[in-house]
């Protein structure tokens, strides 16, 4: 069929089935929940893709989008040490101009605080206000919650 004079072939797009359709939206759905409940990321075009295993009891997880550059990592980590918190579990990616970090921390010897959501605010301030850092995140359990951004040296929640 290849070289016959009447015959014309063109790729089969299989994407363009419904239940490819289906597929692709209910996986696009997934990563999306993952994201705001772990802060996993697959399938970026612009983030590196990174998973951390699930949370332990007691710990809360923060996320961090910076600029690639040397340091940056080191001064996040200098800010949890001076609060006195305990990093427990950590990984951090780049992908071009960004990096992205997911760790996990103690809540344990927060028993000064009133709740977690105090304890960390501070230390979420400080980190997203470190210079070469866009923005972070707490994930305290519920989806989308503890945003806040660098916004050309103002801090925003």
């Amino acid at each position: 069929l290849w070289d016959h004079d009447n015959m014309i072939i063109l790729p089969h797009l299989g994407a363009s089935t419904e239940e490819a359709e289906d597929c692709a939206a209910s996986m696009a759905a997934e990563q999306v929940r993952d994201f705001l409940e772990t802060g996993a990321i697959r399938n970026s075009v612009n983030f590196p893709a990174i998973d951390l295993p699930g949370r332990a009891e007691h710990t809360v997880r923060f996320t961090v989008v910076s600029h690639d550059a040397p340091g940056i990592l080191g001064h996040i980590n200098e800010v949890f040490g001076e609060a006195g918190l305990n990093i427990v579990q950590e990984i951090a990616k780049t992908r071009g101009p960004v990096s992205y970090t997911v760790l996990d921390v103690d809540t344990t010897e927060c028993g000064d605080c009133d709740s977690d959501n105090l304890c960390f605010k501070d230390v979420q301030e400080k980190i997203t206000m470190l210079n070469g850092v866009c923005s972070s995140r707490v994930i305290y359990g519920k989806p989308g919650s503890g945003y806040a951004k660098n916004l050309e040296g103002d801090y925003f929640v």
